[in-house]
């Protein structure tokens, strides 16, 4: 076990090139068995750091907190804490996995790798429950061992392990875990499939196991067969920034659109993946609305739990995919470019970087506010328009607008970051400013 487990380790280029390897540490069996594989390998130990989400809905879970940083300090790997608010509204399970997952994207950043403890039996569990809810060659082919992770990647390898094997590990290498009582609620879907259905099934069959596994495996190379015969496909609808174009999406079958619509979601990295109705829903909302509407499609969004979840916008022709974006905030401070020195400024929807520049922006003291469309602005050697025509002849989307800042000097535009510099206000030696946001990365 040890050996094939440090040989399935070093299958993953991405950990091997990861800047960061995150580890989501709940401090049981599964993710204690992965901590001190990943431990153990020299060249991936320097990189690694866990995560532990402290959810609050068990009396043990500061001691829980307690395990994991003991465990964590005799493996010289640096932890995180991070406590969530779980919604009492809808499914438990589904409100805790969505907390987590919030908490993930929020640490993993462009090159890091995300590692979950993931094994054999909860693919098996993931694939029958998936089976009763109805869901199609996608949804049955369970978890991915790789997948994008917005600007990083997640990756499980210990899905080719079973429980069994795991704890065969972890007693071996004296390992201490903790055990969460709520595994043995079987009120929990998750836990009546794999405590109480599973074993039946096996009682009376008792290769269901693997036969399970041999499905998967079925279902998961046509998976990779439909996704290849599509690509030509995909790659006439989809540019080059990742946008789906609605009049291409359009001509194409509607057991078609479908599909690209999945692959375009996942490659994209915003998960977790809609469902058919979801998919139907979408497509309606966008390819039966009129030219100047502004259609929005949101899931996976809990106000409550803070959780930003994922959005489709339409600007033009193209569909934009993306996380959810947060209500603008008017902003408004003086800013302080005299010297051309690097500096990052907070905004309130990403940051602003200054950084010298051949030619660029003049040093000066300026005023700092966000986009108001009524202003004029004239950059050189171009006519003076409102701001509200300027982002529209560059191809700003509506929704963006209102959070992108604006360089003022004296009461009139001197400089709108990531678009242009206004007349008087350029400079031979001067400042080059780059915005950088979620959906948005411009000079």
């Amino acid at each position: 076990m040890q050996k094939h487990l440090q040989k399935t380790l070093q299958q993953y280029p991405q950990l091997q090139n990861a800047k960061r390897i995150w580890i989501g540490f709940s401090g049981g069996v599964d993710s204690s068995v992965l901590l001190h594989a990943l431990a153990s390998e020299p060249h991936l130990k320097p990189k690694l750091q866990a995560l532990h989400i402290h959810h609050g809905l068990s009396q043990h879970a500061d001691q829980w907190v307690q395990h994991c940083e003991q465990a964590c300090t005799a493996h010289g790997v640096a932890l995180h804490v991070e406590r969530v608010d779980v919604s009492e509204q809808g499914s438990l399970e589904q409100q805790a996995r969505a907390a987590r997952y919030d908490v993930f994207e929020s640490y993993v950043q462009h090159d890091d790798v995300l590692v979950l403890g993931h094994h054999q039996d909860d693919q098996v569990e993931t694939f029958m429950m998936r089976l009763m809810r109805g869901s199609g060659l996608t949804g049955l082919t369970a978890m991915e061992d790789e997948r994008p992770l917005k600007s990083g990647l997640l990756v499980r390898p210990l899905l080719s392990f079973s429980r069994q094997q795991i704890e065969g590990y972890a007693q071996q290498q004296g390992l201490n875990w903790v055990e969460d009582e709520s595994n043995q609620d079987t009120s929990l879907d998750r836990n009546w499939w794999r405590n109480a259905l599973l074993p039946a099934l096996e009682a009376r069959y008792p290769q269901a196991r693997q036969s399970l596994l041999k499905t998967l495996t079925v279902l998961q190379d046509e998976l990779a067969l439909l996704q290849d015969l599509l690509q030509p496909v995909y790659q006439e609808v989809v540019d080059e920034q990742g946008c789906l174009s609605l009049s291409a999406l359009g001509e194409q079958a509607p057991s078609l659109q479908n599909q690209i619509v999945r692959m375009w979601q996942a490659q994209r990295g915003h998960y977790p993946l809609l469902n058919d109705v979801q998919i139907q829903q979408l497509l309606n909302d966008f390819l039966n609305s009129r030219d100047d509407a502004e259609p929005l499609f949101e899931w996976q969004s809990n106000e409550a739990n803070n959780q930003s979840g994922h959005q489709v916008r339409r600007y033009q022709d193209r569909l934009h995919i993306m996380a959810a974006l947060p209500e603008p905030k008017p902003f408004c401070f003086e800013l302080d470019l005299m010297e051309p020195f690097e500096q990052t400024i907070p905004l309130p929807f990403g940051v602003l970087s200054v950084v010298a520049a051949k030619e660029g922006l003049k040093p000066n003291v300026y005023e700092l506010i966000n986009y108001n469309g009524a202003l004029k602005a004239k950059p050189e050697k171009r006519p003076s328009k409102t701001l509200k025509k300027w982002f529209q002849e560059l191809g700003v989307a509506p929704w963006l607008r209102p959070h992108w800042p604006v360089l003022m000097h004296q009461g009139e535009v001197a400089a709108i970051p990531g678009l242009f510099i206004c007349e008087g206000y350029g400079h031979p030696h001067g400042l080059s400013l780059m915005i950088n946001q979620a959906v948005l990365n411009k000079k």
